[in-house]
């Protein structure tokens, strides 16, 4: 009210022509004063610098799980806030999510509850960069989960190609004991060619595969990824899942993060269903897989050269001469192992990680093999005879 009361006399003194100098003696202020009273507005009141929150350092991470990964469970962010130094209580955390939390559910779509063995949704993450046996690999994430139950399964792999796809896929019904009568899936190029509409053109070795196991798939409308929120939830809840040490193999680290999705995700009680997914498994009605895990493997179809060697991923082999000029299909599977088989018989079968000699090695032992191996002069018996007997023999041979 003073500041107010002093900002209508500055007024009034400058309306009558008064310089900022003898208004400032007049009332027995600063020159600076008069400047800044002159220069507010009407009930201005001065607002105080903001102190800053505990909270603040940590807003980009909590902005970046909210917006993100749509992980509003207050519980769960303060522990992971705490782990990078936070130190404030979770009063203040939930004021802070609490806008967040409401956005969500008013722009959310209305979730869609199936029946036990109805859907299975599946989705890729980028697992970043990971250290096996000391080298660095980028590594994927393949995510299934159950609709019905949240049960769900996690499998890295080196790429999101259609072989590790369908990998994953069989790993996972062999963990659920069986599969669903849906699966929606992604947009993923793998699975389909195009689509017009709601018209979905399907790969045709996609199709394979579901007829193989004889469920139907589905795919969201672009730009509706919302559509297969189970595992999309799942995904965001797993984000903080880090496998930090270096580990000897693709398998171990499976191992491990199988290891925490079996012991935490599927053991938590879900916010939705307010049960354990592994639980509410056991009334999933699944299909029976009652027959052979589908072969997975890179197909190839190669040409034999006329020298009779065989070119594959810059290595050179030296085939029999019969196979020269003649094509020959290559298997590979997920693990390295390469057959070549000819007319449906294989005729070569060797590791991606097998020392292969040098093509020029190779032609050369290839002709010592033909030629036969010569013996040292002392490994050769030779007869012993007394001279005469050469005699004998000039002797018949003039006579």
């Amino acid at each position: 009210m003073k500041q107010e009361k002093e900002r209508r006399q500055v007024k009034e003194y400058l309306d009558r022509g008064m310089s900022i100098t003898d208004v400032a003696k007049m009332l027995n202020m600063h020159r600076h004063t008069v400047k800044a009273l002159s220069q507010r507005d009407k009930n201005h009141v001065q607002k105080r610098k903001k102190k800053q929150s505990k909270l603040d350092p940590f807003k980009p991470y909590l902005h970046k799980r909210l917006e993100e990964d749509k992980v509003f469970n207050c519980v769960k962010l303060l522990e992971e806030i705490q782990m990078k130094g936070y130190e404030g209580g979770i009063t203040i955390l939930k004021e802070f999510v609490k806008p967040y939390r409401a956005s969500f559910r008013q722009t959310h779509t209305r979730r869609y509850e199936t029946d036990p063995g109805e859907q299975m949704q599946v989705d890729w993450k980028d697992a970043g960069e990971f250290f096996i046996d000391g080298e660095s690999f980028r590594l994927q994430i393949l995510v299934a989960t159950l609709s019905y139950s949240r049960l769900s399964y996690a499998c890295f792999a080196l790429r999101q190609d259609r072989e590790h796809l369908f990998h994953c896929l069989a790993n996972a019904f062999e963990y659920f004991g069986g599969v669903t009568e849906k699966i929606l899936f992604d947009n993923m190029r793998t699975i389909i060619n195009g689509r017009t509409g709601l018209e979905v053109e399907w790969n045709e070795k996609f199709l394979d595969f579901v007829d193989y196991y004889s469920f139907k798939p589905r795919v969201h409308k672009p730009y509706r990824p919302q559509t297969k929120g189970k595992v999309e939830r799942f995904i965001g809840y797993m984000s903080d899942w880090l496998e930090t040490d270096s580990v000897k193999s693709l398998e171990e680290l499976n191992r491990n993060l199988m290891r925490w999705v079996e012991d935490k995700a599927n053991q938590r009680v879900h916010s939705t269903t307010e049960r354990k997914p592994v639980e509410l498994w056991h009334k999933e009605s699944l299909q029976l897989v009652d027959k052979p895990r589908y072969e997975v493997t890179y197909l190839h179809y190669r040409k034999i050269g006329r020298d009779s060697v065989f070119h594959y991923q810059s290595r050179k082999l030296l085939l029999d001469s019969r196979y020269a000029s003649q094509e020959v299909m290559v298997k590979e599977t997920l693990d390295g192992v390469i057959t070549v088989y000819h007319h449906g018989e294989a005729i070569l079968t060797y590791s991606r990680n097998d020392h292969i000699l040098p093509l020029a090695e190779q032609i050369r032992k290839k002709q010592r093999k033909k030629a036969g191996t010569p013996h040292a002069a002392s490994e050769v018996e030779v007869a012993v005879r007394p001279l005469s007997v050469y005699d004998q023999i000039v002797q018949e041979v003039e006579s």
